[in-house]
This record gives structure tokens, sequence and C-alpha cells, in this order.
């Protein structure tokens, strides 16, 4: 072995070091936050205090009793899953026909339904407020809805489309063949194969509908509002409240576990 052989080894060594250590700092960069709010929860005191001096359950507790909170995160969960049913029954149906039929303007179509991820959203909600003021949809949970819709379709249609690029049409052309009806078709072959990508786009849809702030701030009103306002009203007016760290270690804890258990079961990164 020559001693620039040595040298080489010695570099590759300590690149792979080097590449350790960095993704080491990123997941202590991305995760030291969530593990400050996990613990802080958990203190007894009357303000923020890290780290925490007694373990108690006393927020949790308040949180569980406290009507402005539950009524936020209810709204927020409402507003969530009936904008990802929509979201991802016109999200699914559109990249259906995307990839399958393959209409004149294809491109472009996907284009505008995806045009929501790249368009400032306070631009555009305050564009839709004051279409929603001459409509009479201000304040609305209708109006709140839809427009949780329209941010949340494109996560759905990208998904999807990636879901139906992968199912081989000849297996929908063996089941028409066959004699099977078009909703026999989508009920016995089509969805099956497509449950991973529906459920994956469904999730994604709800986490993004349940962690706006923005669209929900101009569009949702005092009666309806979610709950990532209700924590940002709370920051501005009065700071770091416990009850909002012990309802976001919740919410913290539900979304890890759902998204290990997906990534497990379902491979969800590989899906988007």
């Amino acid at each position: 072995m020559t001693s620039s052989d040595g040298v080489r080894a010695s570099l590759k060594r300590l690149a792979r070091v080097g590449h350790v250590v960095w993704i080491v700092l990123v997941y202590v960069v991305l995760l030291a936050p969530i593990a400050v709010l996990i613990l802080a929860s958990f203190d007894d005191g009357s303000f923020f205090r890290f780290p925490p001096q007694h373990f108690s359950w006393r927020w949790y507790q308040a949180a569980a009793s406290s009507r402005e909170y539950r009524s936020a995160l209810g709204t927020s969960s409402l507003v969530a899953l009936l904008s990802a049913a929509i979201a991802v029954t016109s999200g699914s149906l559109a990249a259906y026909t995307l990839v399958r039929h393959q209409p004149r303007g294809a491109k472009i179509i996907e284009a505008i339904l995806l045009a929501p991820l790249v368009l400032p959203l306070i631009v555009w909600s305050i564009a839709l407020l004051q279409i929603y003021s001459v409509l009479g949809l201000s304040g609305t949970l209708t109006g709140l809805v839809l427009a949780h819709t329209v941010i949340t379709l494109p996560y759905a249609v990208r998904i999807m489309h990636a879901t139906f690029e992968r199912i081989d049409p000849t297996l929908e052309a063996a089941a028409v063949s066959l004699g099977a009806r078009p909703f026999d078709v989508a009920r016995r072959v089509i969805i099956p194969l497509a449950l991973p990508g529906l459920l994956t786009s469904t999730a994604f849809a709800v986490l993004v509908s349940f962690n706006d702030v923005i669209v929900s701030a101009l569009i949702a009103g005092g009666r309806w509002m979610t709950f990532p306002v209700r924590v940002y009203s709370q920051l501005r007016g009065q700071g770091v409240d416990p009850i909002t760290l012990a309802i976001g270690a919740g919410i913290t804890a539900i979304i890890v576990v759902a998204a290990v258990a997906g990534e497990l079961t379902m491979k969800w990164s590989r899906q988007v």
C-alpha cells in the first residue's frame, strides 16, 4: 500500500465521519425544539421554564378543561377532515384523468392545480377575503373549508398523480375485458391499488390544513378560530402559555407516531 493510497483511505474515513457528524447536527437542530417543548410541558411552573424543575401533569389537566382550547382544537379537526376529504376526492379524480386520459393541455391543467404551492398565501388570502365579502362567506365554516381545500389540493394531486403512474393500466383493461363495469373496476382494482397513496395524501392534507395560520387568520373570523390561530393570538397577547405547550406536545406526539407508523407500514416517503 503506497502513501497515496493511505492518504486516500484517510480522506474517505474523514469524509464518512464528517457525513455522520453533519447528519447528527441536522437531526439535533430539527429535534431539539420538539424535545424542549415536550419536556417543558411537564413542568409545574406558571410560565415557560426549561429545564423543568418539577414533573407534573398540571398543564395537561388544564388543557383538558380549557373550553377555548377544546373549541379551537375541535374547529381545526373539523376543518382539516372536511377539507382533506374534498381535496383528496377531487384531487384523485383530477390526477386519474391527467394520467390515464392525458387531455389536451394536461401540463397546463396540472400547473394550475399545483399553483397554490408557489403563490404567496398572504396575497391569495387577502384576495379571497374580498371575494368572500361579496359572496357572504366571510367568517363562515363553508368559506374556511373551501379555502383549506384549495391549499391542500396540490398535495393530493401530486401524490395521487405519482400513485396512478405506478399502477399498471393493463390491470384495469383486464377487468373491463372480463365484463366489469366502471364502478366495479374502481372499487375492486383502482382503489385497492391506490390505497397507500390515498392514505398518504389524506395525511398530508390533514396536516397542512391543521397547521395553517395565514389563511385561517384572515378567513375564519372569531367564531371559527382554529387552534394555530388561537395559539398565535395567545403568544401575541400573553406570551408562551403552558397550556399551549401541553397541547402542542400532545399533538406532536400524535404526529410523530402517525408518521413513523405510516412510514413503516406504507412507505409514505415514497408516495411523494
